[in-house]
């Protein structure tokens, strides 16, 4: 296929589903996306890059046609689709298409387990291994803007032309060190997830975890807060803090208002945010408050038992040296609160299953008996 710009740019449906055809029968199809999330709740795919080891496209999804076709080729088990940093790239495909990826091959994660370090970039590694510095000159590109010009459209090609490559040369550093198995764990894993849900009970988390200090009836006006905002802002599709901000949550929850106008005193509540939603909120905020004896609120934070953070010591430095000798990022493993977590005797970690249970979990869980003993 040609190199020209304006010959890779498929905003029709002939093209469009030839393409489609071919990429099913190839043995690998790269893939990216380009989106934006400036003004809205859900990221706005803007473009789908494709290649294929014969060809490289941008496929227009702002453009009047059906990616059905595109949909199915993603979705299905075979061939192998071959991401960089997957996850976003998922939770646009998901809200937009309403698919997950089948076989999925994520060259970020492939690349730390292959010794290239923790969350390595694509450009790193397409230097490192393909030897091509990329341009840096449009990564702040308006890629829902028509037209698009020559060099951004070329731009965006490189995003997935280099991926196939990368897919090659992890592969056999895989292979070479055992780890295959390992990637495909994850792999599967990232194909499975949910990311839209993930973020919201993110999103949440993080509000609880700043009112984790308040009381029961305080907790719980928090949570119904998060829980309402998550709500409004996928229904309206704006951003969480356009609804209502973290801090404003936090103030609200910690003053339970009782009428608009201890609302809008409130620092971090807009007035504006009164006038359109202050009835809505007060609602939330006095439900909350009736059902807080049905709340299990979170325990307050407090001073750390110094046997346990002895013992997590213990468990991180094991950690850290088991993933020196193997060179693996030790995030590539676990957190240092997955840690804290284990040494506080949570047994529910990812630390503990697959593969991660195999390398250090047993060996931490050893360490955790003979402290016990």
């Amino acid at each position: 296929m040609s190199s020209d710009p304006c010959e890779v740019f498929v905003d029709n449906q002939p093209d469009l589903d030839h393409l489609m055809a071919d990429a099913m029968r190839a043995p690998w199809d790269a893939v990216d996306t380009e989106f934006e999330r400036i003004r809205t709740f859900f990221p706005r795919l803007c473009l789908i890059q494709i290649a294929t080891p014969q060809w490289t496209v941008c496929i227009d999804p702002l453009a009047n046609i059906n990616l059905s076709g595109v949909g199915a080729l993603l979705a299905s088990a075979e061939p192998i689709k071959i991401f960089h940093a997957a996850r976003q790239d998922i939770e646009v495909l998901q809200h937009t298409l309403g698919i997950l990826p089948g076989t999925l091959f994520d060259t970020q994660i492939a690349a730390a387990l292959a010794g290239f370090g923790e969350q390595v970039g694509y450009a790193r590694l397409v230097k490192e291994i393909c030897d091509v510095e990329l341009s840096k000159a449009y990564t702040r590109t308006a890629w829902c803007r028509r037209p698009l010009n020559d060099d951004e459209i070329r731009y965006a090609l490189d995003d997935a032309h280099y991926l196939g490559e990368l897919y090659q040369h992890l592969t056999n550093l895989l292979q070479q060190r055992g780890r295959v198995a390992w990637a495909t764990e994850d792999f599967t894993f990232l194909a499975c997830a949910d990311v839209i849900e993930a973020g919201s009970a993110s999103a949440v988390k993080r509000i609880l975890r700043a009112c984790s200090s308040f009381d029961r009836e305080s907790q719980s006006v928090a949570n119904a807060l998060a829980l309402w905002r998550e709500e409004a802002a996928q229904r309206l599709d704006r951003p969480r803090e356009w609804l209502l901000a973290l801090d404003a949550i936090v103030e609200i929850a910690r003053s339970r208002p009782q009428s608009l106008t201890q609302l809008e005193q409130l620092p971090g509540v807009e007035s504006g945010t009164v006038k359109r939603r202050g009835q809505a909120i007060l609602d939330v905020v006095e439900r909350a408050h009736r059902e807080a004896v049905n709340y299990i609120p979170l325990q307050k934070p407090g001073r750390v038992d110094p046997a346990i953070k002895a013992l997590g010591n213990r468990m991180w430095s094991c950690l850290r040296t088991l993933c020196t000798e193997a060179d693996l990022p030790t995030a590539s493993v676990a957190r240092r609160d997955d840690i804290r977590r284990l040494a506080s005797g949570e047994r529910d970690l990812p630390l503990l299953k697959g593969w991660r249970r195999q390398f250090a979990g047993e060996a931490l869980l050893e360490i955790s008996t003979q402290t016990d003993e």
